[in-house]
């Protein structure tokens, strides 16, 4: 009896092309060596010749992660419990043609001065 195991690996299509960065460094090409191969392997979808050469150097400082440090600042979703009722609320109840601005407005009154 045989049997076949596959193993599928995703990466983001930034991931994929920083291991192809990592994969030149490791192979001796030069940073610009790397860039016309990412450039031609890539197309269009490219990465900038900054971020290529900002990679390849990171690698040659020892990094060895390809995936993104974190970062701080905003969240890339403020979509809550707490917001989701507020707005449905809002429509339901107070104003049915409210502005952006003033849901805005309302829903950072309701998060930040909300006894809680």
């Amino acid at each position: 009896m045989s049997c076949k195991v596959s193993f599928l690996y995703v990466m983001d299509s930034g991931n994929e092309k920083r291991v192809a960065i990592k994969f030149c460094f490791k192979a001796g090409l030069s940073a610009t060596e790397t860039l016309v191969l990412v450039k031609n392997a890539y197309g269009n979808e490219a990465l900038k010749r900054s971020n290529v050469f900002r990679w390849y150097f990171r690698f040659r400082d020892g990094r060895g992660l390809v995936e993104d440090d974190e970062r701080g600042g905003r969240p890339k979703s403020t979509r809550t419990e707490v917001n989701i009722v507020t707005v449905a609320e809002l429509f339901k109840n107070l104003q049915p043609f409210i502005t952006m601005r003033t849901l805005q407005i309302y829903l950072r009154q309701t998060i930040f001065c909300s006894p809680s």
